[in-house]
């Protein structure tokens, strides 16, 4: 480890050295004395001192070939060279080879020499507390390095998580009814969220939900509603009689809003909750919020379904309203979450009648509508996407 106040004086000349050697012990440094270079050479060390001092002029070697092998001995050490008017040109050289001042001799003020050791001391403080302040940053960079990556680890195993409760996609269904999915978060983590399932043997039930916000916090929420609506399942099982289907679809929609309000998590969604009657070819639905709204693609052009009812988790309640609509032998339906919207450019309903000629060209093809709107392809998305389409025939 360096002595700050250690300093090794070269000079041959007595006069000029005693008056250094002086003014440098009034400064409070100790002072090591050589007369020659080589003697200079042999009493140097790394670490050994703080600053040499060193007269250009030397008995047995220039005072440059002493600087340029105490730099390479240690780069670090400062080095002040003493010089004579006469030798100006040695003191330029001296400055290249990485001299940290230069005084002319004869040396008649201690002043100068106190300001010249000030000077450097100044600098190698402030070099010292650069290098603490460049190991400090260097070691919050890599806590923050790893707590990124413990984030990151996080986040995977939520979004593995999130995708196992996921159902499969495609899945068919008896009855030639095919459910499938596109689920795009735009982090690791999605708000969005869609799930369906056979009740009984003629009612297949569906929702997509979009959960406000981003990452964590809205993914967890998705997760709840699944959970809630699971829970409702086995306590009492839904979708199983076509009296009790619009009541059933109401009682998922309450649910989901009571459970929002209740966790007072801040959070509001919006909803599409529907059942399929296989036998009677006809879609029950209701809607909370959604935006856009969902598309049924007939043998004519494609077309929104009708609907309306305030977002969940902000009201007492909705005035939710079940609606029917009669299906063809084939038909497919489409449901996005506003982030699809996000994809296409103009205002709101320049962007929902592209997507409305998107899902029509498409006729409702999960991977052809995902093409069509770059879904898979594009970069950065703003919010996540969820796509659900149901066919038959």
């Amino acid at each position: 480890m360096v002595d700050f106040h250690s300093l090794l004086l070269i000079e041959e000349d007595q006069p000029s050295r005693e008056f250094v050697r002086r003014a440098l012990a009034r400064l409070g440094y100790q002072v090591t004395v050589a007369q020659s270079g080589v003697e200079g050479i042999g009493k140097f060390a790394p670490g050994l001192f703080r600053i040499v001092i060193t007269d250009l002029h030397l008995p047995d070697m220039g005072g440059l070939e002493v600087l340029r092998k105490i730099k390479q001995l240690s780069p670090e050490t400062a080095v002040v060279v003493l010089s004579s008017n006469s030798q100006v040109g040695d003191v330029v050289q001296a400055l290249r080879l990485g001299a940290a001042d230069y005084l002319l001799k004869p040396i008649e003020d201690v002043a100068v020499i106190d300001h010249a050791i000030c000077r450097i001391t100044q600098g190698e403080t402030l070099k010292q507390q650069n290098r603490e302040y460049r190991d400090e940053l260097e070691r919050r960079n890599r806590e923050l390095h790893d707590h990124v990556e413990v984030l990151q680890r996080d986040h995977q195993a939520g979004r593995l998580l999130q995708q196992h409760l996921l159902p499969r996609t495609p899945y068919q269904y008896p009855g030639g009814i095919e459910a499938a999915y596109r689920l795009v978060p735009s982090l690791y983590l999605s708000g969005d969220f869609v799930d369906y399932g056979l009740f009984g043997e003629r009612f297949v039930a569906f929702y997509l939900v979009d959960v406000s916000g981003h990452g964590v916090s809205s993914a967890l929420v998705t997760a709840l509603i699944k959970h809630s609506i699971m829970h409702r399942l086995r306590e009492r099982p839904l979708f199983t009689r076509l009296d009790a289907l619009d009541s059933d679809l109401l009682e998922v929609l309450d649910l989901v809003n009571r459970e929002l309000r209740s966790t007072r998590l801040d959070k509001h969604a919006s909803m599409f909750v529907g059942a399929i009657d296989s036998g009677a070819r006809r879609l029950h639905y209701a809607v909370a919020g959604q935006m856009p709204m969902p598309a049924l693609v007939t043998e004519g052009a494609a077309e929104w379904l009708p609907g309306k009812g305030r977002p969940l988790g902000l009201f007492d309640r909705g005035d939710w309203q079940v609606l029917c609509a009669e299906l063809p032998a084939s038909w497919r339906l489409v449901a996005c979450s506003d982030g699809v919207l996000e994809l296409l450019r103009g205002d709101l309903l320049e962007r929902e009648a592209h997507l409305l000629h998107a899902i029509d060209s498409s006729r409702g093809d999960l991977d052809s509508l995902c093409a069509a709107l770059h879904v898979d392809t594009c970069e950065a998305q703003p919010d996540d996407i969820a796509i659900l389409t149901l066919r038959q025939g």
